[in-house]
């Protein structure tokens, strides 16, 4: 048995025993023994289930110990409940899935088409029902945190310390304020999509319960932090959706890392059918959003897209991430990565941790 699935298996197990376990609000959960050291996350967003995803043989080879389900996990868009059940009955049928989940542990958020809705928020009617289906196939414990409050936000902590990965999954539907609009006019003379960033402070993404508890998941330690959004953190001028549309939510955002004095921080997101790996600079430290989208589903953004933060050129096919730890050198390293649906890297950047500290 290779070294790598030694380790894989310890993480499940420590996983099944409880050695990893959801956070409750103000605890950060049990940390795994020294097996359980995560070093490799594999990550994606927007997969079509009634569509072919031939993608998962390429995750699945990548070896992930952590795979990161970042929303549009089906395309429900409905308020029937028995098709939102049928919907994730194909999903689960994919065979490429099923060997995912035979091989690796997976976490999941949910974006707009999951949630039920195209772009919807607090408005979408069916939100505690689609909680529950959503709870109920990712297999979400029955004494979870996730199941005994609104939305589906949760925490968990995987390693010893010195070696702690904290995975913050963020819900940005159940909460979320409806968004501000471009009219016609606006769309045509700036090329932009049909969002504008709210003026109204009172506007919300996340709500206050979430920013409470994530306040409370930000002071507990950790020495990298995996924080999953649905849609864009960094990248927020395209007119799509992104916390560029809510600017004072992704202030307050960026403001409450520095606050806390959380250090290494790194954002995931997905929605947008493009990978793109974006950095924040005026910040508590760098911060970096690694989008990837789709599964399945690919053509989305434009090259020449506004975003002042791009790191690199984004990428349109369909794709994956993959985020890996190298905790061999004392200032270990993160490397943050997007592949092609043969497994092959468009880009990846390394990173330091000792780069994702607060200044001072």
């Amino acid at each position: 048995m290779s070294d790598h699935t030694t380790r894989r298996s310890l993480l499940r197990s420590a996983v099944a025993t409880g050695a990893v376990a959801a956070a409750a609000p103000g605890l950060a959960g049990a940390a795994s023994a020294e097996p359980g050291t995560l070093s490799r996350i594999a990550l994606g967003s927007c997969a079509k289930e009634d569509r072919p995803q031939p993608i998962w043989e390429a995750i699945v080879r990548q070896d992930p110990e952590l795979f990161l389900f970042l929303g549009d996990n089906i395309y429900a868009d409905t308020e029937d409940m028995d098709v939102m059940r049928r919907k994730y009955g194909e999903l689960a049928a994919k065979p490429g899935f099923k060997k995912l989940r035979e091989r690796c542990r997976v976490l999941s958020i949910w974006d707009d088409h999951d949630f039920g809705e195209n772009d919807a928020g607090r408005n979408y009617p069916k939100r505690q029902a689609a909680q529950e289906l959503f709870l109920d196939f990712f297999g979400v414990p029955r004494d979870s945190p996730r199941r005994g409050r609104p939305g589906i936000y949760g925490s968990h902590v995987f390693g010893p310390k010195g070696k702690r990965v904290q995975v913050i999954l963020l819900d940005t539907r159940y909460f979320r304020d409806p968004l501000s609009r471009r009219s016609r006019a606006e769309r045509i003379a700036t090329g932009l999509g049909p969002y504008k960033p709210h003026e109204d402070e009172s506007k919300t993404i996340l709500g206050e319960a979430q920013w409470r508890w994530l306040k409370r998941q930000l002071e507990e330690p950790a020495e990298v932090r995996i924080v999953a959004s649905s849609i864009q953190v960094v990248s927020g001028e395209h007119g799509w959706e992104t916390w560029g549309n809510f600017p004072h939510e992704r202030r307050r955002l960026f403001d409450l890392i520095a606050e806390t004095g959380a250090g290494g921080v790194v954002f995931l997101s997905g929605d947008r059918h493009m990978a793109a790996l974006s950095r924040y600079d005026d910040g508590p430290y760098p911060l970096y959003d690694l989008t990837s989208s789709g599964l399945n589903q690919a053509g989305g953004g434009e090259p020449d897209e506004p975003n002042a933060h791009r790191v690199v050129p984004l990428y349109q096919g369909e794709n994956f991430g993959t985020i890996t730890i190298d905790w061999e050198p004392e200032d270990p390293v993160i490397h943050l990565a997007a592949h092609q649906i043969d497994g092959e890297a468009r880009f990846r950047i390394a990173v330091p941790l000792s780069r994702l500290q607060p200044k001072g």
